[in-house]
């Protein structure tokens, strides 16, 4: 069965509020196997709201809608839906009879404008809402059944689960989804060393996204259970990761920081780090996660130059004939770092990361990331492209994959 998921609101369509119920309702449909083929966002619009609507009856054999369930003129959900079926909208009494009980039930007076909540289009099924004023709505357009939901996520939350879930019967497949993440080549790279394992018309599915240069392989399995699905994703995870060798560091909720920070906990050591241009973002990530201090003694921003010399013990005269932004700097940083410290090993970064400060020489993006550890020091050069949070992001990240790849020698 395939689906689609339309979100009404203004809020939305001008960028006000985020969608989550869209996010929500696609992980439910796909443990039941349903696959979700669009999301939509449509504004207050009667004629907008009409239109998808019939639109996505077409395309999905199930359409299910969140918001514009309200009581005020721009809730027009409902009399788009009665629209769309070609109906008339009529009162459910019952609906009104529960809608008076719960505004007495909290004590308050109940505005004329919530009687059209207890209003749908003829031929509609009215599904029940315990914790809130707007019932949801079962129709059937052409061969597409349509369910409509409260906007409010706990409210659809509940109706989904207590009054839709059952409606669609019990799951005739799942989907499992797995995702491997990688750092340290591109998504092209990437997608040519698993290319005929993203055969769109294969199961498992394959595919690849990439977010401040990580670079995550998606595989979806269709299954007659959880556990068929299961089976066959990880056969796929498991090409996927041969294929794929060093450059995988984690699976799922898996960072980069964390897997470093796992190698270092399971060899017992410990890691300072030196940072210039990264202004403290490698420390704060390998922090985000309780436990850090297992491995991580702390760390340097030693943004000016003077703090590399009294806090790193980098020579100024190696500055001065270097330049702060260079090889010998990076290493003496980290060479510093582990030393004042004490740890097993310490990462370096300086560079340029931008809008301004650039050359010929060393444009904007030239960054140098040193490690040092019990087998000594070495120093990589990297050009990173993008506006300085992206140049300060990947510095960032490479720092930790460079790392990590000592570690792992």
């Amino acid at each position: 069965m395939n689906a689609i998921i339309l979100s009404i609101g203004n809020e939305l369509t001008s960028g006000q509020s985020v969608d989550t119920n869209s996010a929500w309702l696609a992980k439910r449909l796909e443990q039941r196997g349903i696959r979700v083929i669009a999301h939509e966002t449509v504004a207050d619009e009667q004629s907008a709201i009409v239109a998808t609507i019939r639109r996505a009856a077409g395309r999905a054999e199930l359409v299910l809608v969140t918001g514009g369930l309200g009581p005020t003129a721009d809730d027009l959900t409902r009399q788009a839906l009665a629209e769309a079926m070609g109906a008339e909208l009529v009162l459910h009494e019952p609906s009104l009879a529960a809608i008076e009980e719960m505004f007495r039930r909290r004590g308050r007076f109940m505005q004329p404008g919530n009687r059209i909540q207890a209003m749908a289009p003829a031929g509609a099924e009215m599904l029940t809402n315990p914790v809130g004023t707007a019932p949801g709505l079962a129709a059937t357009l052409g061969e597409a059944r349509i369910f409509v939901m409260p906007g409010v996520p706990h409210e659809m939350m509940q109706m989904f689960d207590e009054q839709v879930a059952p409606r669609l019967g019990e799951p005739a497949a799942a989907i499992v989804h797995h995702i491997v993440h990688t750092f340290g080549a591109g998504e092209s790279d990437i997608a040519a060393l698993i290319e005929d394992l993203m055969n769109r018309s294969a199961n498992p599915t394959v595919g690849t996204t990439a977010s401040g240069g990580v670079v995550s392989v998606r595989v979806a399995a269709l299954g007659e259970d959880a556990d068929h699905a299961a089976r066959l994703a990880e056969a796929t995870v498991a090409e996927v990761r041969r294929r794929l060798g060093d450059v995988v560091f984690g699976e799922e909720g898996d960072t980069l920081a964390a897997a470093v920070g796992e190698l270092l906990r399971q060899r017992g050591q410990t890691l300072a780090t030196a940072e210039s241009c990264t202004g403290g973002l490698i420390g704060k990530l390998l922090t985000d996660a309780a436990g850090a201090s297992d491995f991580y003694l702390g760390g340097v921003v030693s943004y000016a130059n003077a703090a590399k010399e009294t806090l790193l013990d980098v020579p100024r005269e190696l500055m001065i004939a270097h330049g702060v932004v260079s090889e010998p700097v990076a290493a003496a940083m980290a060479e510093g770092c582990r030393e004042r410290l004490g740890s097993d090993w310490a990462v370096s970064v300086t560079g340029i990361a931008g809008p301004g400060g650039g050359s010929e020489e060393k444009p904007v993006g030239l960054v140098f990331i040193g490690v040092a550890g019990p087998a000594g020091t070495s120093v990589g050069r990297h050009v990173f492209p993008g506006p300085r949070d992206a140049v300060r992001l990947r510095s960032t990240m490479a720092a930790l994959a460079t790392l990590r790849s000592a570690i792992v020698v």
